[in-house]
């Protein structure tokens, strides 16, 4: 049974390798799959991308080297403090903000952005949550934007339970499943198309007709 476990990283004693521990689990896919998220997103240079669970800014840099602009949400504090350098860096163009429920609680109006990403941070909501979060960024999609989410992802709950036996340091949470998780897009009317990026990691693309 998954647990109910707090989104907010702040009190891991990890947290400031977090970067360090994506690259060196190998079953994750993390650079090659944030290396597609521009490519799926189809946004142009000067476009404005949301990047839900941003963390350290990884998820955002292929954006901004393409010129385009990103805000990002987080709940930890000291996750956000990582992706400061990339603020900095990217000035006028990559802004970040502490958001203590980012998926459900969008702080921003409808239609604002060309598009909506989320890489390795959907899993940590339930289903009634993801179905929600779904709807949430929806609302701020602009016609004609994507939502692009990464993840790990089973086929279904046998799946998943016979992939947590092969890895054991594969931590139970809410994956999504490909079995339901595509048709809660549907079910908003947003078409998708899926990318299988390794083993266990895919890519589910969203569309909002224009």
């Amino acid at each position: 049974m998954a647990r109910n476990c707090s989104w907010n990283f702040d009190h891991y004693d990890w947290v400031d390798a977090y970067d360090e521990r994506m690259e060196n689990v190998a079953r994750l896919c993390y650079r090659e799959t944030l290396r597609f998220l521009p490519e799926y997103a189809a946004v142009k240079p000067g476009g404005l991308v949301l990047d839900i669970g941003t963390g350290t800014g990884n998820g955002a840099v292929p954006f901004l080297e393409r010129g385009v602009r990103v805000f990002g949400l987080d709940p930890s504090s000291r996750m956000l403090r990582q992706a400061e350098s990339k603020v900095r860096r990217w000035a006028g163009r990559f802004s970040i903000l502490k958001a203590d429920s980012p998926f459900l609680e969008i702080p921003f109006p409808d239609s604002t952005f060309d598009a909506v990403i989320s890489a390795y941070a959907v899993h940590h909501l339930d289903d009634p949550d993801k179905h929600r979060a779904v709807r949430e960024m929806k609302r701020v999609l602009k016609a004609g934007g994507r939502i692009v989410i990464a993840d790990t992802m089973f086929r279904d709950e046998g799946h998943k339970q016979g992939s947590l036996a092969a890895y054991p340091d594969l931590e139970e949470e809410y994956q999504p499943l490909l079995a339901t998780f595509p048709a809660m897009f549907e079910a908003e009317e947003l078409p998708i198309m899926l990318h299988q990026v390794g083993d266990l990691v895919w890519i589910l693309v969203a569309r909002e007709d224009a």
